[in-house]
């Protein structure tokens, strides 16, 4: 979803979460033998495994992607506050800097690890304070719709935004791509194949002298949780990407997937067809909008 902590307090409040809120199932049909079959079509070859992304991805946007939406809204809500002679302006957003790097399948950046150990690198990433306000009351009332200027659209600044953006004023993420994608998630990660992988990162942390049972073990290792990374933790998570490509964790993880979700699309092609389109048109939108 929308990752906007860096963006400030008010932003997160403003971030779009249409579209959000439904995470579904995989299909009932969906079940065990649709799983083997899945599992068997897994190529023999990892090594033509190429690259992380997966068959749902095209459904969905980026995090960067996000970011441009989330812009491209500000941009729109600000125009609409200066029509009624009011002034205020969002923190500024740049989606290739502050768009949260995804870790689907966990800590996989060798650099990072020795830098930052499991920790997100943007957190410890200076930034400089603009000294922003938060927006006064009249502001907040024209941008969600709740005041009683004359001229001021349904749903304030923001729902004309939406409706600028999409013709359904849902921007952000889809809602059946996205249930889909974290189904996938579940059903992969207990698969055999996974497992096998994970045991074998495990032995492989155990030659470092590093007990862990596998790599969300390690992640989330009460040691590592606040601060700044120790050499320990830098240690552990240097040690967890190089058994990750020695032993092909990751690379079995995203082969597995890429057959689950290939099982799994044609039983909604229909809706991710059309939340592709969704998301075609609102990424256009926001870059005519934001140039």
């Amino acid at each position: 979803m929308l990752t906007l902590g860096r963006l400030g307090a008010f932003a997160l409040a403003m971030a779009i979460v249409a579209g959000c809120s439904g995470t579904p199932a995989a299909p009932a049909e969906f079940g065990a033998a649709d799983l083997a079959a899945a599992l068997g079509r897994i190529p023999r070859d990892l090594s033509t495994v190429h690259g992380l992304d997966l068959p749902l991805d095209k459904s969905q946007l980026t995090p960067v992607e996000e970011l441009e939406i989330v812009k491209a809204r500000n941009t729109l809500i600000e125009h609409c506050l200066a029509g009624h002679e009011l002034t205020y302006a969002f923190p500024p957003v740049d989606p290739e800097r502050d768009a949260a790097k995804p870790r689907r399948h966990g800590l996989v950046d060798a650099a990072e690890a020795a830098t930052y150990g499991y920790r997100d690198p943007a957190v410890f990433t200076p930034r400089r304070a603009d000294g922003r306000q938060q927006p006064p009351p009249e502001v907040v009332a024209v941008i969600t719709g709740t005041s009683d200027r004359r001229g001021v659209p349904p749903g304030g600044c923001a729902g004309e935004a939406d409706r600028t953006l999409t013709p359904d004023a849902k921007p952000g993420q889809e809602p059946v791509s996205f249930g889909l994608s974290q189904r996938s998630y579940e059903i992969t990660r207990t698969t055999p194949p996974v497992t096998a992988a994970a045991a074998a990162w495990s032995r492989c942390m155990a030659e470092a002298g590093l007990r862990y049972a596998d790599p969300q073990a390690a992640i989330d290792d009460p040691a590592f949780r606040a601060g700044r990374a120790s050499a320990q933790e830098i240690a552990v998570a240097t040690r967890d990407v190089h058994c990750k490509e020695r032993t092909g964790w990751v690379r079995t993880w995203v082969a597995v997937e890429r057959v689950v979700q290939d099982a799994l699309i044609p039983y909604q092609a229909a809706d991710l067809a059309r939340e592709q389109q969704h998301k075609e048109r609102q990424l256009a939108a926001a870059r005519k909008i934001t140039g």
